[in-house]
């Protein structure tokens, strides 16, 4: 079980219990669909689908962790920006930028932050990592780099995509909710597009005050 509490910022407080539990059904889902398809592999007399399917089925195991990453930091103040930074970036690695050929590259130092305020940043770094990808490098090999430094009265993060950036910058879902993420916390959001890739530049006040989050009591789970 988990201490009640909610994630307070801009606008209503945010439920942890809620965070939590949708998390838990989300990587319940992956469960499923990783035994559905360990189930399909034993009944399949193709040792070519047999094996194609546990493949997939090894791949999709490592989806879950990308959301247990993003599970806000379990601390009662303050947490490590860098440690919460690096293990999203980590996951999201191994779930599916190595297979697609991509290299991302994390630039930052330990800064910390309230455990609110870094949850929310570690939101807004997963998308814009995503949609490099996707966009930026429209699903082909290349190179992210992740730029994250606090100077001179702002925290700065910069993430860059080295491909063939898509044309336009149209907004999307994606984009309208790293808006309003990085709105909560009282910052600035830009896109770049040009011929080598994409660029995106978030800004934010650096002071460490910020939204709190109620510390795990200790789980049965």
């Amino acid at each position: 079980m988990l201490a009640s509490g909610t994630i307070a910022g801009a606008g209503s407080p945010v439920s942890f219990n809620l965070v939590e539990e949708i998390n838990h059904r989300v990587v319940n889902e992956y469960s499923e669909a990783i035994a559905m398809l360990s189930i399909a592999a034993a009944r399949t007399s193709s040792g070519d689908a047999r094996e194609a399917l546990r493949d997939t089925a090894d791949r999709v195991r490592d989806h879950p962790e990308t959301h247990r990453a993003l599970i806000p930091p379990m601390v009662a103040d303050h947490a490590n920006l860098a440690d919460y930074i690096a293990t999203i970036c980590r996951t999201y690695v191994k779930a599916t930028l190595a297979d697609r050929g991509v290299h991302l590259t994390l630039k930052i130092e330990d800064i910390m932050m309230s455990a609110g305020t870094c949850w929310r940043i570690g939101l807004v770094v997963a998308e814009l990592v995503r949609n490099s990808a996707r966009h930026g490098l429209k699903g082909e090999a290349g190179r992210i780099i992740v730029d994250i430094a606090r100077r001179e009265g702002q925290l700065t993060c910069l993430v860059s995509a080295d491909g063939a950036a898509a044309g336009g910058g149209i907004p999307g879902r994606g984009q309208r909710l790293v808006r309003s993420l990085v709105a909560e916390l009282g910052g600035e959001m830009d896109w770049f597009f040009n011929p080598e890739g994409a660029l995106a530049l978030f800004r934010l006040p650096s002071g460490d005050s910020g939204p709190e989050i109620p510390r795990r009591a200790p789980s049965g789970r």
